[in-house]
């Protein structure tokens, strides 16, 4: 034997060589080969593992899971990763997630990290340690051998955690903020095509409208002084940055902006718009969405590729290339994500000339004659039966059967005939005692973009429809008719005289300023009065209601099932209610079933479409120039007496109103019953 003492074969405890080799990752032999020649050494083999059973029985010691330089142990990070994930729920939408499509588990290191091959890990790392991206630290010629360490190669520059991620999030908040002032400074009728509308710019307002900064600022918070951090320890802070970006992400980086511009452009056509708050808003929204696209989105992207990815993926490929593996570790479905709309194709120039035909034809005509007018004919005809309605362009004398019912002043029954303001009154008193009931539903027309874009107000229209009789007919023209009539029956020659010229006058130009728009009469003097309207024009007014009814009552046909709400009026399912009966209600009491506890038809709705219709007789009346109310002699103004061809003052009125429409009702109960 020799002096010498021997020495002790070197060797290693169990399982070094297996975690050093998922420490570095796999490689293949050339790899291998390579590494040893480099580092160089002797090759050492480890020892056989030991029975548990030969050992000596020893208390252990659990110990708990490390805390990391940054005060957040493992558990914690997984913590709030869990609670993140439960509450950033980004659709309501039934779907299929990734997670159901892609089974495949992945193998995972132990910090939870996709466990890689090692090209592709060293394509990773070199991508963070870029200073592109200067994520992950760098130790210059000496990082190959830091990187031996599985802690050191995971280590995150420190300026990333304390400085990048908190300007990420200002950045983040700014953008939220700007869109939100958007939404805020928009008109009623604009918030409400946000709330609803399916265009894209809508659909990216209430996307970014719904993000909260909450929890990332919390995560970002823990990191701030940090003095060591990991990859995997910004798993939840990556997570919750792209839970969200990414649901904007695919609309485009150039068309995001292009949205913008658009919401700008819609906003400052209002007319109230702050032109110059709005411009500010644009600018700030476009520069903010650059950063975000480019500085967040495209400069943390590494990271994400890291923690869901298996290979390494170019931007902007990853995000493409890898969009199950992202949606899978984010929770997300391809439901949660906002994509560009598809260009539409352009149309045949034949069949774009025919649809062109088409609006034309269909272009709004104030006072044509369609289906509503001849529905309000037949709704006159059962609330007034005999009256004359359904014949009106014979010019019936309407006075004998509504005189009674409405005790007009005078100046109503020297009317002709043939004046079209006799049907023009009697239209505006029964309209009258629809709005009676009107005002008691509640409209709400700024909350709709069409109706609130409309050049009148609904509220204003019930306001001041009395006055275009009380004011305009009993008061203005009716004391130039009642003085010409008496001057003319006392002296049957005063309407040669000059000033029977000038009242007559007088009298034309009130009827065509007032009521008649198309009323046209060869003029007697050449002095023209100026017109003292102090209202609307009624002719206006008529087409704006049946305008903004027609829509209403669209709406509540397409809703009527189900009694859903409708835009534009708040309790369209109620009972209408007038203050006090008048000769309209009680009539519509009947036709509606009004007494009835259920099962009644004598809802706001029905009421708002019966003045639908009576609006729409009266619109026709006076702004169609084909209406009887303009087939008649100008100068047809008064009565004629049959005795002596003089001003007749009245006409014998008519006493069987309530006993017709009660006949009325009973022959209709009756065909009804037979069917």
């Amino acid at each position: 034997m020799s002096d010498e003492p021997r020495k002790s074969a070197k060797t290693l405890e169990p399982g070094t060589i297996d975690r050093t080799r998922r420490n570095i990752g796999s490689i293949d032999p050339s790899e291998a080969d390579a590494i040893a020649k480099k580092l160089g050494g002797e090759v050492l083999h480890e020892r056989s593992v030991i029975s548990s059973s030969s050992m000596p029985s020893k208390k252990r010691t659990v110990v708990s899971s490390s805390v990391k330089a940054s005060g957040l142990s493992s558990a914690d990070i997984a913590a709030k990763s869990a609670a993140l994930s439960a509450t950033s729920n980004l659709s309501n939408k039934p779907s299929t997630t990734v997670s159901q499509i892609v089974t495949t588990p992945k193998k995972k290191t132990e910090d939870g990290l996709p466990e890689l091959p090692a090209r592709e890990l060293k394509l990773i790392d070199k991508l963070m340690r870029s200073d592109e991206y200067n994520i992950k630290k760098s130790w210059g010629p000496l990082t190959f051998l830091f990187c031996l360490s599985p802690r050191n190669r995971e280590l995150v520059n420190k300026h990333f955690t304390n400085y990048t991620m908190q300007k990420h999030v200002e950045h983040m908040q700014v953008f939220i903020s700007t869109l939100k002032s958007f939404m805020i400074t928009a008109p009623d009728s604009y918030k409400v095509k946000i709330a609803n509308d399916s265009d894209l710019k809508f659909k990216f307002l209430r996307t970014v409208g719904k993000w909260q900064l909450r929890d990332i600022k919390v995560i970002a918070i823990d990191f701030e002084n940090a003095q060591e951090s990991t990859v995997a320890m910004l798993v939840p802070f990556t997570k919750a940055i792209y839970r969200q970006l990414l649901t904007v992400y695919y609309i485009g980086e150039q068309q995001v902006p292009a949205l913008i511009k658009d919401v700008y452009n819609d906003l400052t056509a209002y007319k109230d718009a702050d032109l110059k708050k709005l411009q500010q808003l644009a600018k700030q929204g476009i520069t903010e969405w650059l950063y975000v696209h480019n500085q967040i989105i495209k400069g943390m992207y590494p990271l994400l590729m890291r923690m869901c990815s298996s290979q390494y993926e170019a931007f902007p490929n990853f995000f493409t290339d890898q969009i199950a593996n992202i949606l899978q570790f984010l929770g997300l479905t391809k439901f949660d994500l906002l994509l560009p709309e598809k260009k539409k194709k352009q149309e045949d120039p034949k069949v774009a000339a025919e649809k062109e035909k088409k609006k034309q034809e269909e272009q709004h005509i104030a006072g044509k004659k369609d289906e509503l007018v001849n529905t309000g004919l037949k709704i006159l005809e059962q609330l007034f039966p005999e009256a004359g309605f359904s014949h009106l362009d014979n010019h019936p004398d309407l006075y004998p059967y509504f005189q009674p019912l409405y005790n007009f002043s005078d100046g109503f029954n020297v009317l002709n005939p043939e004046n079209g303001l006799q049907v023009t009154v009697v239209l505006l008193r029964i309209i009258e005692d629809l709005f009676q009931g009107c005002r008691n539903i509640e409209f709400n027309f700024g909350a709709d973009e069409k109706l609130s874009a409309l050049k009148d107000n609904i509220n204003a229209i019930l306001s001041e429809w009395t006055s275009y009789r009380e004011d305009l007919f009993e008061k203005r023209y009716g004391d130039y008719l009642r003085n010409f009539v008496n001057q003319l029956y006392s002296q049957n020659d005063w309407d040669k005289s000059q000033y029977g010229k000038e009242s007559l006058t007088n009298i034309l130009w009130r009827t065509k300023y007032y009521f008649l728009p198309n009323f046209n009469f060869t003029q007697i003097l050449l002095n023209k009065p100026s017109n003292d309207n102090p209202y609307k024009p009624l002719a206006g007014r008529t087409d704006y209601l049946k305008t903004a009814l027609s829509l209403i009552v669209k709406r509540i046909d397409e809703n009527a099932e189900g009694q859903k709400a409708v835009l534009g009026v708040i309790n369209p399912w109620e009972r209408y209610e007038f203050d006090l009966p008048n000769t309209v209600s009680k009539r519509l009491d009947v036709l509606l079933g009004a007494k009835r506890q259920t099962n009644t038809s004598a809802t706001n709705a029905n009421l708002i479409k019966y003045t639908l219709c009576i609006v729409s007789v009266l619109d026709w009346w006076i702004n169609n120039p084909q209406s009887p109310a303009y087939t008649t002699n100008a100068m047809h103004i008064y009565r004629i007496s049959d005795k002596d061809g003089g001003p007749a003052f009245s006409a014998p009125v008519r006493s069987d109103q309530n006993q017709l429409f009660a006949a009325a009702v009973k022959r209709a109960v009756a065909a009804r019953q037979q069917k």
